[in-house]
């Protein structure tokens, strides 16, 4: 029986409903555990030995069908994109980005621009373009801020006279301590 993509997704997303939340054992009694999954290797672990009430093991069961199984839920396969030179390689028919949690502002605005020239899709933004408009109109406001923050550059005055003084003194002082160590000698 051959499924279309359509309902191979459709079919996903309702198995993705009814799928129970994995957590560790006991993560409700300790603070210090986490929601990620650990298997139960105890010996009397009621979640090990499948009891009614005590939580689902990940098992085969629960996947979703092979075809569809890492697709965005638009049916494309996701591409994760640190730069804009990665989009070269990309086919905009079957592949979908998403651009990285580590990309700055300015290199996302690139990636943006050179994946909408593409016409390849970016998933982790629903308005692509209402993004850009956005990180523009930070990085103005930033700039605007930075230069009223920014003082005025100092100037330099010229160097006054005392130290010259202070230099000559500076050698008349040695002069006498020299004549002093000379004729306590003596």
């Amino acid at each position: 029986m051959a499924h279309t993509l359509k309902t191979l997704l459709e079919l996903k997303k309702a198995q993705n409903k009814k799928r129970p939340r994995f957590v560790r054992q006991d993560w409700h009694k300790k603070a210090r555990l986490a929601l990620v999954w650990r298997k139960p290797k105890g010996m009397d672990s009621k979640l090990r030995k499948h009891m009614h009430g005590h939580g689902h093991l990940p098992t085969t069961g629960f996947r979703s069908p092979a075809l569809v199984r890492y697709m965005h839920k638009s049916g494309l396969t996701p591409v994760l994109v640190h730069n804009a030179e990665q989009i070269a390689t990309i086919d905009a028919k079957t592949h979908g980005i998403i651009i990285a949690s580590t990309v700055g502002a300015r290199k996302c605005i690139d990636i943006i621009t050179k994946a909408h020239a593409k016409s390849l899709r970016v998933l982790n933004y629903k308005d692509p373009a209402k993004k850009v408009q956005s990180i523009k109109d930070g990085i103005a406001q930033h700039q605007k801020e930075a230069k009223k923050k920014a003082p005025a550059a100092p100037v330099k005055a010229a160097k006054p006279k005392t130290d010259q003084a202070t230099q000559e003194d500076k050698k008349e002082q040695e002069k006498r301590d020299a004549e002093k160590v000379m004729t306590s000698k003596q």
